[in-house]
């Protein structure tokens, strides 16, 4: 085994590196480290099967990325993924790497993975290499991947000839059988949707592509702001979630997520009705009161809904004014009690009360009570 590591090591500083000064150097820095004796050993035991099509940067990623093991590769794709990523999307799909040094590494194994696949790209869409254009065009891919580093130099390039280079830009072979641009997993991508009010309810989409993935969330075409009471969660499956606690009635409208990657965008639209509960009287008022002169009158309503009703008060058909004298409780919380106090009853406030109960959901009326002062 020790005989295949130093075969193994030569080779990748002779093959490799002698015409890459800065992979030398780099395979340098860690060579002390514990990490590169488990990438060395990997290579003696598999060869150059975890090489890929490009070996220097299969070397760079394994050695920067410590958390790679050989179940990376095989059980749980780790690897793949991460190649597929970083091979179509380019360094900015990779948030992991603040050091400079390390993405100054990565960013040169880049352009050796890219150099030979974006030359020929040119060749066969036959666009020439005028002002520097393939070595301008190889720091942008590298950089931003296929789909954004060509977008940049778009006005370098024939509108003909740039529409051929997108059409024959080449996906990796690790993910053929994923779609390029970002995909709805649904038969079809609008639903509708309704939730009462006040409950919590979740949309949810799940989309399919190649790479990293941005799903960002909007609210009748307008960006969602995300706060304690609208959350968006990822899953490891490519499914967003947004989240609302405690539907408002303005949270009624349309809903979009829209996926991008380097390749494109989808979208799906979930239209979110609020459903209100109509106004029920579980406890009515009496027919008829006797209330003595001076004493303290009090009508009670038991009364349900969603959203929490509201409740005007009625002498003789005509809408009561609070005030010192007249009071109007309303409920709390959970409870559902409302009621009206007169304190110091007159003559004058003998009459027909009663309520009207609404909300948006609909309204009604109470029964009336004769209310007879002595």
């Amino acid at each position: 085994m020790e005989s295949l590591k130093k075969y193994f090591e030569q080779q990748w500083k002779v093959k490799y590196g002698s015409s890459n000064q800065w992979f030398i150097l780099f395979l340098k820095e860690y060579e002390d480290t514990v990490n590169y004796d488990s990438v060395l050993k990997r290579t003696a035991e598999y060869g150059n099967k975890y090489l890929k099509d490009c070996p220097i940067l299969s070397i760079v990623l394994q050695l920067l990325c410590e958390s790679i093991d050989d179940k990376s590769f095989d059980e749980t794709s780790v690897f793949n993924n991460l190649w597929c990523t970083i091979t179509n999307n380019g360094l900015k799909s990779i948030q992991n790497f603040s050091d400079d040094k390390k993405r100054s590494a990565l960013f040169q194994a880049l352009r050796e993975y890219y150099r030979p696949k974006l030359f020929a790209l040119f060749e066969k869409s036959q666009v020439k290499d005028k002002d520097n254009l393939y070595e301008l065009v190889l720091n942008n891919v590298a950089e931003y991947g296929w789909l954004q580093g060509l977008q940049a130099v778009q006005k370098k390039i024939i509108p003909k000839l740039f529409k051929t280079l997108l059409e024959n830009i080449p996906v990796s072979n690790d993910i053929t059988e994923k779609p390029v641009q970002p995909k709805v997993e649904t038969p079809i991508s609008v639903n509708d949707q309704s939730c009462v009010f006040g409950q919590d309810t979740q949309i949810s989409w799940k989309f399919s592509g190649i790479g990293t993935q941005r799903v960002t969330w909007f609210f009748n075409g307008q960006p969602l702001p995300t706060n304690d009471r609208l959350q968006v969660t990822e899953t490891d499956n490519g499914t967003s979630i947004l989240t609302i606690h405690q539907a408002e009635l303005g949270d009624q409208g349309v809903y979009t997520a829209k996926a991008t990657n380097a390749f494109g965008e989808a979208e799906a639209q979930t239209t979110l009705k609020i459903d209100c509960i109509k106004p029920v009287i579980n406890t009515n008022l009496n027919t008829a009161l006797k209330v003595t002169k001076g004493e303290i009158l009090t009508l009670k309503v038991v009364a349900s809904g969603t959203p929490k009703p509201h409740i005007v008060w009625m002498k003789d058909d005509n809408e009561l004014t609070p005030n010192d004298r007249i009071q109007v409780t309303t409920p709390t919380g959970n409870k559902d009690k409302y009621m009206l106090t007169i304190l110091n009853v007159q003559l004058e406030d003998e009459g027909e009360y009663s309520a009207e109960i609404s909300n948006f959901g609909g309204s009604l009326c109470t029964d009336k009570c004769k209310v007879i002062v002595w």
